[in-house]
């Protein structure tokens, strides 16, 4: 099973970049990571602040590491936060990055069905940031998994 590789992240990062904003003063960062939960590429716009690049990552980072779309583990955290924190503490102390549960982190998949990686956008809303992911990963081709 071929991943996604350096190529499609960046044009997914481009079209996201390129995408609807709901103000023109929303700066954004896009993260992309295989299906190991590595990077493979990031940006941040110019103006955008420099924590939005973590928060995209650790968007992305979810998707994979968790299994499902980041807003998700929201639910999660909600209904067992000692649990959550728990788990997302060891995560940051063993991989690096922590858990996020907020829209924005979207599961790609390839066209037979396989996680390939997940895009991860912050700094808009949290919808537009998800809608923004979806349209990237979709404009390669690829599926969008948001539940």
């Amino acid at each position: 099973m071929p991943g996604i590789t350096l190529e499609t992240a960046q044009q997914i990062i481009k079209v996201v970049l390129a995408g609807e904003r709901t103000s023109p003063g929303r700066h954004i960062a896009v993260a992309v990571c295989d299906a190991g939960a590595h990077p493979v590429a990031l940006a941040r716009e110019d103006s955008a602040p420099p924590l939005l690049a973590h928060i995209a990552q650790a968007k992305a980072f979810t998707c994979v590491a968790y299994g499902k779309p980041s807003d998700s583990v929201r639910e999660w955290a909600e209904a067992t936060p000692a649990w959550f924190e728990g788990v997302t503490n060891v995560a940051q102390q063993t991989m690096g990055m922590p858990l996020i549960g907020s829209k924005g982190g979207v599961t790609i998949k390839d066209v037979a069905g396989h996680v390939i990686g997940a895009v991860g956008v912050a700094g808009e809303a949290g919808e537009q940031d998800q809608k923004l992911a979806c349209q990237g990963i979709e404009s390669e081709g690829l599926i969008a998994v948001t539940n």
